[in-house]
């Protein structure tokens, strides 16, 4: 069914391609774009993983991102994303079984670099990324390419995505286990391939359709989940197979339904070998209440069944091969919901002079964003962010 469908949509391409004549896609900006992004993210629940699926799930995450587009001509820019996650975690405090240990809390910090090149006459963009992650048991470098194919005036897009992942564990075991415990890999490695075709419609409609497939091999669990056993006193860690097959295939709209409301939609169907289906729908309504300011109400919902492999507290047996009682592979339903307001005058918020330069800075956009999360296993949480952007 797959393949099928790649084969109509390439030579959808093919026949647009032909047919559209000369073209020439607009070329990049001549600023440089800054966005910063900051969060706050608290949640709680009584299904923790690392105690085998009952106790603390409380976590509490603050984390900034930074991303900076910088065009070098018409055809060539760079981009820079970095930022830090911190952390504080009542569950992987239990680790050690000891409050307040070096296991409650830690910092993740990443960066990612990429380089993309258009040929404005062929409709046509280009880009290579790479990328390291680092937090206290985890490095993981990743890197990936894609391309880009515009046609029928722009109205039409190809876009290919290939990236890979190789992630190194520092194991960390539950402390009573720790000497009686092994995992045969500390390695990681994920690829991910994905195609999306987007399409004008009309002047009110646009639509994307997408589909990915990710594999993974290596050590697929976390090593300080423990699993408790109906048969037996003594837990054990949770144990996976070492591959993963996942495809998720989504599509998504922009209907311009009024002069002031946008309607945005989004649906996707996963599956994986773990045994897990899910669908996901996501709604959008950025109403425009003046030249300035949108409100965004959104609203997304989530349902999965559970994997084959897990089993709630002490239900496992230790004669299985494979075992978990992480709630996230459990049979759920979650909702999410929440309100966005964003400011973006005409000529900007502020503008200032650079020092040293003739060049000029403008604060030109501000979101603030609120949401509430639940989902029927117990776990419930709430987050607030807010996202400044600049022109440079």
């Amino acid at each position: 069914m797959i393949r099928s469908i790649l084969i109509v949509i390439l030579l959808g391409t093919t026949i647009i391609a032909l047919a559209q004549g000369e073209y020439k896609m607009k070329g990049n900006n001549d600023y440089t774009e800054i966005d910063i992004l900051s969060s706050y993210y608290n949640q709680d629940g009584d299904n923790g993983a690392v105690t085998g699926g009952v106790g603390t799930e409380a976590l509490t995450d603050v984390a900034t991102l930074i991303v900076i587009n910088i065009p070098k001509d018409s055809t060539k820019a760079l981009n820079y994303t970095f930022g830090a996650d911190y952390y504080t975690s009542a569950s992987t405090d239990n680790i050690d079984n000891n409050p307040s240990s070096a296991s409650s809390k830690d910092i993740r910090a990443f960066v990612n670099v990429g380089y993309s090149k258009l040929n404005l006459s062929k409709a046509t963009t280009y880009g290579i990324r790479l990328g390291i992650s680092r937090e206290y048991d985890y490095t993981s470098f990743n890197g990936g390419i894609n391309f880009a194919k515009e046609f029928y005036e722009g109205n039409s897009q190809l876009s290919l995505n290939a990236q890979v992942f190789v992630d190194q564990w520092g194991l960390y075991f539950p402390v009573e286990l720790r000497g009686n415990v092994t995992v045969p890999t500390t390695s990681r490695n994920s690829y991910d391939g994905q195609i999306t075709w987007s399409q004008v419609i009309n002047k009110k409609l646009q639509i994307a359709i997408s589909g990915e497939v990710i594999y993974m091999n290596g050590l697929l669990s976390t090593p300080f989940h423990r699993v408790f056993f109906a048969d037996q006193d003594t837990p054990d860690i949770e144990r996976l197979p070492s591959t993963r097959l996942k495809i998720p295939l989504s599509i998504r709209s922009t209907w311009f339904a009024l002069e002031r409301l946008v309607v945005r939609s989004y649906y996707r169907f996963y599956t994986d070998d773990f045994g897990i289906n899910a669908h996901t729908v996501n709604i959008d309504l950025p109403f425009k209440i003046s030249d300035s300011f949108t409100a965004t109400p959104f609203y997304r919902y989530h349902t999965q069944t559970g994997s084959d492999y897990f089993a709630p507290f002490a239900v496992h047996n230790s004669t299985q091969e494979f075992y978990t009682s992480d709630y996230d592979l459990s049979d759920l339903s979650s909702h999410k919901y929440g309100l966005a307001v964003g400011y973006s005058p005409l000529y900007g918020l502020a503008r200032m002079r650079m020092p040293f330069s003739k060049r000029a800075v403008m604060f030109n956009s501000l979101i603030l964003r609120g949401a509430r999360y639940s989902r029927d296993t117990g776990l419930s949480a709430y987050s607030f962010a807010f996202e400044a952007s600049f022109r440079m």
